[in-house]
């Protein structure tokens, strides 16, 4: 009889990935499908649900045959999901309509007025939530006012961890974290708020059940198991959102510790003893929601200027890097990357190229760089866009700890976790050593950990986690660099300041020309 194997997924914005754990931490299987967005007039992006069902089928169909040749039987599976998008779902389960993504700004009014009416701390200090545009509560809101005929056929408004958990079989309940990012959820109850409800003029019965991350929510039927590879009967557990879940998977376990995700976009997570929903908090935009683990909360700081940044610049200047990473069979992210200087570059780069998000808030801010001249290096200017990226970073860690959160140390995650260079950066300018981890598809490990708590393995997925995942190296703040960086980060304070009114006059202008 082959082992118990765990099925962890991570379902995202443009792709999904699997892993298989064996019950001992060996992974047997892994996979990857991406998918494209839809990008349509007036700024809105979709994507068709049934697109990504196939891709999630496709990835456990394979990912179950990998792991069965290597000798384990999937019996539990989970999910780590992207937590800001729902589905209207009929009472047949068929999904009524494709989805809106976090990215679409059609309902961006709608949020603003929401937030008048209910009042924007009163809706912070029970959701966690700034109001905002992407949260499933105000898309069902905007289904109601433009699309009554899918409205009137909605008997469920389901993120996606619970409608893929219902076409495997299992009841469409929603984990704590995910609620969290609905805008309908009272984070310190752990309930959904009749309060919220009751000003969105939406019924309770409209939502889907609760259940914390690691709850077995359903079975997997035989005859969906057998078109899937796996056990009939394997057991469907309450999984979490992506962004939580990374951190998980990387070790980030109790309050004082943060994981840095660095991707497109940049996300620090940080684990709390509970929600510090204060105005100034409110002012700079930090979400809070239910950790994925038990009696434990995080909040999240964004940051537009990660990856993108490096993409920008490689589409627009990188030819010679992509020439040369085809020589040499390399990255051509890495290839851009190894010509940085080691010291400080002396400038300053707001990396504002789609807006600033926390701590700033301030949509109609621009990029910029100070301190160009003719002696700057290619090599500079790089690394004076990723140092702005990190002066981001510092900001949001220096205003959670104003608000009482600890934060000791980092644990790296994404893409950026694998360049060296950009970590030392991050470790010198906010003077907190930062690790990566011996797991690099976070998400998915943690989704395995919690299917593993559902089967019984385990009381809690931090014991999987503390067991298996370990620091491969660590990138310690260096004095001197660190020093100079502090004086340096003063003036990037007063930079973000002082650019402020002309960045907004650009925008307008912008606005008005396009």
């Amino acid at each position: 009889m082959a082992d118990l194997a765990l099925l962890g997924l991570d379902v995202g914005t443009s792709s999904s990935k699997a892993i298989v754990l064996s019950q001992d931490g060996r992974e047997l299987a892994r996979g990857r499908v991406e998918y494209p967005l839809s990008y349509l007039d007036g700024g809105r992006v979709e994507l068709d649900l049934t697109v990504v069902w196939a891709a999630v089928t496709t990835l456990i169909r394979q990912a179950a045959a990998q792991a069965r040749a290597s000798g384990g039987a999937v019996r539990a599976i989970s999910l780590a999901v992207s937590g800001d998008e729902a589905i209207p779902v009929a009472a047949d389960g068929r999904h009524l309509r494709p989805c809106i993504m976090a990215m679409d700004n059609r309902t961006a009014s709608l949020a603003e007025q929401f937030g008048r009416k209910v009042g924007r701390q009163r809706l912070y200090g029970i959701t966690g939530l700034p109001a905002h545009a992407m949260h499933p509560l105000i898309r069902l809101m905007w289904i109601r006012e433009h699309e009554p005929e899918v409205f009137a056929a909605t008997a469920k408004m389901l993120c996606w961890s619970e409608l893929i958990t219902s076409l495997l079989g299992a009841a469409p309940v929603s984990d704590h974290s995910v609620a969290s990012r609905t805008m309908a959820f009272d984070v310190v109850r752990q309930e959904w708020s009749q309060e919220i409800l009751d000003a969105a003029g939406v019924d309770q019965a409209l939502m889907p059940g609760l259940a914390p991350s690691g709850t077995v929510i359903g079975e997997v039927p035989a005859g969906i198991a057998a078109g899937l590879g796996v056990e009939a009967g394997a057991r469907v557990v309450a999984g979490g959102f992506d962004q939580p879940m990374a951190a998980l998977g990387s070790g980030v376990l109790d309050p004082g510790d943060a994981g840095v995700g660095t991707g497109t976009w940049e996300a620090l997570v940080a684990v709390t003893g509970a929600p510090v929903l204060t105005s100034r908090m409110l002012e700079a935009g930090y979400p809070f929601g239910c950790y994925v683990l038990p009696g434990r909360f995080f909040c999240l700081a964004s940051n537009a200027g990660g990856g993108s940044l490096l993409r920008w610049f490689k589409d627009n200047f990188g030819a010679d890097d992509i020439r040369r990473a085809r020589r040499s069979k390399s990255d051509p992210f890495d290839v851009i990357l190894a010509d940085l200087p080691d010291e400080p570059t002396g400038m300053i780069a707001l990396p504002h190229f789609q807006g600033s998000y926390s701590p700033w808030m301030d949509p109609s801010a621009t990029g910029a760089i100070l301190g160009l001249s003719l002696a700057t290096t290619r090599g500079e200017f790089v690394k004076a866009i990723l140092e702005g990226t990190a002066f981001e970073l510092r900001a949001n860690i220096e205003r959670l700890e104003a608000a009482g959160i600890a934060i000791g140390s980092l644990r790296a995650t994404g893409g950026g976790a694998r360049s060296p260079q950009w970590l030392q950066l991050k470790a010198d300018i906010t003077g907190k050593p930062i690790s990566t981890v011996s797991v690099d598809e976070a998400g998915c490990f943690a989704a395995a950990c919690l299917a593993g708590v559902g089967a019984g393995l385990f009381a809690s997925a931090d014991e999987p986690v503390r067991a298996w995942v370990r620091p491969v190296r660590t990138f310690d703040p260096d004095p001197a660099r660190q020093a100079a960086y502090d004086s340096i980060f003063a003036d990037y304070l007063g930079l973000v300041r002082a650019v402020a009114p002309l960045s907004h006059a650009i925008t307008a202008r912008r606005q008005v020309q396009g």
